[in-house]
Parts: structure tokens; sequence; C-alpha cells
């Protein structure tokens, strides 16, 4: 990208994502292969992110930096030069001994001394006479904190967050992990965010969106000075947009059937929880299988005829033929977990090999009642953290506390393709790691998942990869909630409605 690029990271952006192990790796290969100057790349840092402040704070008339001794407090004091070369005030504060102070960080700081910048001790900082017409920037630690925040810090940075300046990070918020995206104690939650060289996974996940605000990034020129750097360093994960994933999607030809399109099936509804198999059966309709075929409770059949009338209703006597025929299975939409749920489980996995299969909610609470059993190749599970503590022995918060790690566990112990849903939602198929940016809290409702497992199992039916599936599935629910949300906001946002966006989406 440009040094001065006009708007923010969007989800109609393909972007690759990277740990702070990795983006530091970037960093020096770009100096020690490269030759490209660290004093350079901090320059340009500082210059993409003056132009961004100037962007979207042009009435600004003083800048509040907050600088810590490391290569991110470089940036700071370079940006203070900038600032105040174009004649803006500008105030450094520093957190730690200036001695502490090394490398391209220690050149700036002394460039910033050279044109009689004022330096003081954060300690020094006055919350209260700070107003709306500053800028504060997070020059702090950037990608190189690893551990919690310190108590006496943490008290600092809670008092500045509730300063009516707008904040701008530097790389990463202080107190936001790269890798996971938690809190390190306390976060300062910034309104934007300058991110150098690589987007890190830590700003789309958890609490990552939350603390970055608006992310811009700048690669700082790498791509143009070093393009083989970009393309051939690893990554953690791919984030595509919607679009991108779209491209697997077979075309539909002129003379195409329902034959053509896939038959799903999909088992659940048991008694008192026939909404979530109808939820699941609508929006698998919705996005685009040619046949949709249901094994419910018998009192449930006529229902969902009458919600649904594409919907073919069987009961448990045609389950094993059904799913003989089926080009994709999924089971767990209110399935429950008692002997009917038993069963239906135990004859779907008893099914030929190569018929994907999807298992989400009730499902997956059976499958973990079996913890010993063969990965299965052919396999979709959707589990949220809850569910995927469940199927791994583990808590809710272990999950959240690392969730890649997780939905590798996951992947190895189960096999096929794992979807972790949540905040950032991660897909992973034992090789390649997916996050989908896209989603928001009004889809903090119950039906949700049904929507979901809908959605992938007729994706599969239409011959997609078990991967690409489950990337495009959730890519897809969580942008058609985004299209709801921005038309009708977010409270009271509905499972039954992300189906009514799925045509002109995939269209």
């Amino acid at each position: 990208m440009l040094l001065n690029p006009t708007a923010a990271i969007s989800t109609n952006d393909s972007i690759r994502l990277y740990n702070a192990a990795q983006s530091k790796q970037l960093d020096q290969s770009a100096q020690q292969t490269h030759h490209i100057p660290g004093i350079l790349l901090m320059k340009r840092a500082a210059w993409f992110s003056w132009q961004i402040i100037r962007q979207q704070c042009p009435n600004t008339q003083q800048l509040i930096i907050l600088c810590g001794t490391g290569s991110n407090g470089g940036d700071g004091f370079m940006l203070a030069q900038y600032a105040k070369l174009a004649g803006i005030e500008s105030t450094v504060y520093l957190y730690g001994a200036d001695e502490k102070i090394s490398g391209d960080a220690r050149i700036a700081y002394r460039e910033w001394q050279k044109i009689n910048g004022l330096t003081l001790p954060l300690e020094n900082l006055i919350p209260s006479e700070i107003d709306a017409q500053m800028v504060l920037v997070d020059a702090l630690f950037g990608t190189g904190l690893n551990r919690e925040l310190k108590p006496n810090l943490s008290k600092i940075l809670h008092k500045l967050a509730h300063t009516p300046a707008p904040i701008c990070a530097l790389d990463l918020p202080s107190g936001l992990d790269c890798d996971s995206g938690n809190l390190l104690g306390y976060a300062l939650s910034a309104n934007f965010t300058c991110s150098f060289i690589t987007p890190k996974l830590g700003c789309f996940t958890q609490q990552g969106p939350d603390v970055c605000g608006q992310i811009f990034f700048s690669d700082l020129n790498l791509n143009h000075d070093a393009p083989d750097l970009l393309l051939q360093a690893p990554y953690l994960a791919n984030s595509r947009s919607l679009q991108a994933c779209k491209n697997a999607l077979p075309r539909r030809h002129a003379n195409t059937h329902k034959g053509n399109q896939g038959s799903a099936l999909l088992i659940g509804g048991n008694r008192s929880m026939m909404g979530a198999i109808q939820l699941a059966a609508s929006s698998a309709l919705k996005s685009g299988c040619g046949l949709c075929k249901v094994v419910s409770q018998n009192e449930h059949l006529l229902f969902l005829s009458a919600q649904q009338p594409e919907v073919m209703g069987y009961d448990i006597s045609h389950a094993n033929q059904l799913i003989l025929q089926a080009d994709a299975i999924a089971i767990g939409p209110g399935l429950g977990t008692d002997e009917w749920a038993r069963k239906l489980l135990q004859q779907t996995l008893q099914k030929p090999t190569k018929t994907p299969i999807v298992i989400d909610a009730d499902g997956l609470k059976l499958l973990a009642e079996n913890p010993n059993m063969e990965p299965i190749e052919n396999l979709i599970c959707t589990p949220h953290p809850g569910e995927a503590a469940l199927l791994l022995g583990c808590t809710t918060a272990d999950i959240q506390r690392d969730r890649i790690a997780a939905i590798k566990t996951l992947q190895q112990k189960y096999g096929g393709v794992m979807v972790l849903k949540g905040n950032g939602s991660l897909i992973y198929d034992g090789t390649h790691l997916e996050l989908c940016r896209a989603g928001n809290p009004g889809m903090a409702i119950g039906g949700m998942g049904d929507v979901l497992t809908g959605t992938i199992v007729a994706l599969l039916a239409q011959g997609l990869s078990a991967f690409d599936a489950a990337c495009l599935g959730v890519h897809l629910h969580a942008n058609a909630a985004d299209s709801i949300a921005q038309q009708k906001g977010q409270a009271g946002l509905l499972p039954s409605e992300l189906g009514q966006c799925y045509p002109q989406l995939l269209g």
C-alpha cells in the first residue's frame, strides 16, 4: 500500500495476517537482507502516521505523544518532529529512563532534542489538561509487549482514556496482545490505529477491533523496495473478502437443473426445538442448493412444510436412505441429546466416507462424549467457544486465551475442517487458516449458528470443498448480518433475516 492511503482496511480487502514474531522477522529481514535502513523505516512509519492524523483530525492544535524506550517510541519521536516542523505543537511524554533508548529510536530521540523538542516524564502528564483540540498518540510498546502492563501504567492509561482527545495508536494499542487479541491487563483504546509492515491478527479478533478502532495500514513501501520479501514470508492466516471467497462457487449454466445444484440433508429439530432446524433449512435454500430435505420429529413436519414449502420433511424411519442419497449432511440444530438424537448421529457418522458432514450445536455435545474417536476426514465442526471447550475438555477461558492453538488442537483431534465462531471467526483445515473480519455484535442471538450450519451444508451440496464451503459460509453469514445492521441497526437483528440478503450477496 502507499504511504498516504485515504481509507482504512475494510472487509472488502483481502489481507494476510501475521503474529508478533513473523512481523519482527520481516522487519529484520528488510534491514539485514535487503539493506533498508531501520531509521528509514521509522521515518516512513512516522510520516504515514502524520498523514493519517492530519486526515482524521484536520483541526488538531497539539499532539501529546506517549513514547516508550523501544522502536515504537522511536516512531513517536519521529512523528513529533514532523508535527513540529509543520507548526503543530508537540510534547513527548517518556515512559522509562532515557538512557534505555537505543538503536534507531536513540537517533530519533536525539533529532527530537536537536530541534528543541520538549520531553517530559509520563508521570508529569495531567489528564485534565488534555482537550478535544489535541490528539493523544500511543507510541509506548507496539508489538513488543508480551506481558501485562504494570499497575501504575494501567492507572495512567485508564485516566487518559477518559479525556476528550482522539487517540491514535502507532502499530498496536498499548496493552493489546498482537497474537491473540486479548488484553494484557488493560489497553488504551484508540480511535484509529496506524499499522506498519504487516497487519496483525490480534487487531481483528477478540478485543482487538474494539481497542484498535479504524485501522490504517502501510507496508512502508516494502512491497516496492523488496517485493519478494512480503510474497515469500511466512504468515499466520488469510483474511479474504467475500468476493474472493465467492470465486470457489461453480458457475451456473443456462441448462442447469435442481439435481445439478445438490441435495442437502439437515437432521435435527427435536421436541420443543423445531425452530432451529427450520432456520437451518431456510438458509440452505437461500444459499442455492437444489434440494433441501429435513429429518425431524414427525409432529414437526407439517409445520415445516407450511413455513417453508420448498423443504421436504421426513421422520426418522427414512434417515438411513436419505443419508445415503445426500450430497451433504448437517446434523445438530435443535437435535437434543436424548436417544433419538444419539441414534441419528450414529447413523450419520456411519455414512459413506466421502459424503461431507456439518456438525453443530447438540451434535457437538454428543460428539464430545466420544473423545477417543478417530478423526473424520470429511467433517466440518462449527463450535462456539463453549462447545469448543466441551470438545477439548477444558474451559471457555482456555479457548479464548489462545484461539489459534484451540482451533489447531480441535482439527488435529477430530479431523476435517474446524470453524471456531466468535469475533474474528476462524476456519482451519490442518494447513490453511482463515479469519473472517465481517460480523457485528448484533449477531449475539440464538439461532445464528443454525443459519450458518444451513449455509455451509448448502455450499457443500453444490460441490465446494469442505474448506471453501466453510470459508464462504462464514463470510456470507457475517456480511449478511453487516448488511442488515447497516440498514436497521444491530439491536433486534434476527437470524431469519440473514437469508434474505444471500441471493444478492451471492449474485
